[in-house]
């Protein structure tokens, strides 16, 4: 439901004037660091929680209209640590993944959608077998940039293993997690 709003506003914002939407040139580059912590949505065979730091890259264009609203595509790395159950074993996850974020000039507020890689250091987590070590993932989230550059946000984020090594033994349980996230933009 919430990603069909998401795509009719898009569609709305950037549709209604045809002739004013144009693809502009943006400052690229690296434009955000921060760190983030997730909690699993959801109890399956374990608890996980996850923490991570991330940087992201905008891309050199986006597409405007004269309203100011628009998209901004973005490139995004992290890297950090997936719990379970066992606080005392910690497993590497990294993501590298792309996004786009519908925005305005001096409007704090702005959702944002992306897909993403996973790779996990390993495929077991105590009861939890993810069925390999790559993952695919997507997000959606909403988030809020303050005029001094801090920005904070939540996203709902979902990875799994999307059955690519399908067989009867691999399993494909995927993991929802509820992440807020602390940034500084520049």
């Amino acid at each position: 439901m919430a990603r069909n709003l998401i795509t009719l506003f898009l569609l709305f914002s950037l549709l209604s004037n045809p002739w004013q939407a144009f693809c502009a040139e943006a400052p690229g580059g690296w434009n955000e660091v921060g760190v983030r912590m997730g909690i699993q949505a959801g109890y399956e065979h374990a608890y996980f929680h996850q923490y991570d730091v991330f940087a992201v890259y905008g891309l050199p264009w986006d597409w405007r209209s004269s309203s100011g609203w628009g998209l901004a595509p973005q490139l995004s790395v992290s890297a950090g640590a997936l719990y379970d159950n066992d606080p005392q074993v910690a497993g590497f996850i990294g993501t590298v993944g792309t996004g786009l974020v519908l925005d305005k000039p001096h409007f704090g507020l702005a959702p944002e959608v992306g897909i993403n890689a996973n790779i996990l250091d390993r495929k077991q987590y105590g009861a939890q077998d993810f069925g390999s070590i790559l993952q695919f993932g997507a997000y959606m989230g909403l988030f809020y940039r303050f005029d001094c550059g801090l920005k904070i946000g939540y996203r709902l984020q979902h990875i799994s293993n999307g059955h690519i090594f399908y067989s009867q033994k691999t399993p494909n349980p995927g993991l929802n997690t509820n992440i807020i996230g602390v940034s500084w933009t520049f």
